[in-house]
């Protein structure tokens, strides 16, 4: 019987000893835990931490637009690279809005024959003034062919991804974009498969946006892409009158996701003001839940900072904060 306890005992005790040590490294991984928020919350951005400062009731918008697109249906496309699809999906929405050539440093990195059949390709006309073939307006008959915009907007997807890599370098980006693909044309047609499979996606999703998105956004006024802000510290995907349209193709079904869209259309809007661009609406085209969003600029500032805000003054703050920062280059 006494052998029995003391084994008894030695086992309780092993397992209070187990128990103890379990404990431990419980603790020891919260402490790790909370250090590295603790980390992750002091190495912030300084804009980040302005933002959450400035406006702090960004939840509330950011649970709005949740439920908005919860209640969407959802296109079931799935291209092989989203990053790719994103670029195609905005250059050909760019190049249906626009009046006069969109993306001039896109189309300058390619041989001046191939920029015009490009742009007659998405429904422009070479004005007789420009020998080079560049500068185009639209047609007076707009009526693209989606395979054909398809194909000028994927092959400006090519430039672009090569443009920026040249721009993260800090070089002549442009010229060497330029000799590159001139050397290697085929860096314009991508992979066969990866193309095939992106331009059924995005058959898909631009049936959607001719039937209900097209002319909304028209509407709105004069199209200019890729609005250079801040002396291109930053640039606005679009300006459409004065309404300032961010345009996501991927997913929106994060927190994550969300906070960073709701800081992109703050800060393109408020630099946008800030340069002296008629500003009074911010918009969201959601394309893969079908949705766009518009917001009056001053409603939504006042309803995320709680109390009513200066757009000149809040505008200028963030301005002052990102001059600090390195510039960031567009492609387009």
């Amino acid at each position: 019987m006494k052998a029995f306890s003391d084994l008894m005992s030695r086992a309780f005790h092993a397992r209070w000893v187990r128990c103890r040590v379990r404990g431990q490294r419980h603790l020891r991984r919260e402490r790790t835990t909370t250090m590295g928020l603790r980390f992750r919350v002091l190495k912030q951005d300084p804009v980040g931490a302005w933002f959450a400062e400035t406006f702090p009731q960004q939840d509330l918008l950011r649970a709005e637009i949740a439920a908005e697109l919860r209640r969407c249906p959802i296109l079931l496309t799935d291209p092989p690279n989203k990053s790719y699809f994103g670029h195609v999906v905005e250059l050909a929405i760019g190049l249906a809005l626009c009046d006069q050539t969109p993306y001039p440093r896109l189309f300058h990195c390619l041989d001046p024959g191939l920029a015009t059949r490009m742009l007659i390709m998405a429904g422009y006309q070479p004005t007789v003034a420009d020998a080079a073939g560049y500068d185009a307006r639209r047609s007076s008959d707009p009526t693209v062919h989606p395979a054909h915009l398809f194909t000028a907007a994927s092959r400006l997807a090519h430039v672009r991804i090569l443009l920026n890599k040249f721009d993260g370098h800090d070089c002549d980006a442009v010229p060497n974009t330029r000799y590159v693909l001139g050397q290697y044309p085929h860096l314009l047609h991508g992979l066969p498969r990866e193309t095939y499979q992106t331009r059924r996606a995005f058959g898909v999703l631009w049936s959607s946006y001719c039937g209900s998105f097209h002319d909304a956004l028209r509407s709105y006024g004069p199209a200019t892409a890729q609005l250079s802000l801040l002396n291109g510290h930053r640039h606005a995907g679009f300006l459409l009158g004065t309404t300032v349209l961010e345009v996501k193709s991927g997913r929106l079904d994060e927190d994550r996701y969300l906070d960073e869209l709701i800081r992109q259309i703050l800060t393109y809007a408020l630099l946008a003001h800030h340069d002296g661009h008629h500003v009074t609406r911010v918009a969201v085209y959601a394309t893969r839940y079908q949705r766009l969003l518009r917001y009056r600029l001053d409603e939504l500032t006042n309803q995320l900072t709680g109390n009513p805000s200066d757009l000149s003054a809040t505008g200028a703050e963030l301005a002052a904060l990102i001059r600090t920062q390195p510039c960031r280059r567009s492609a387009a």
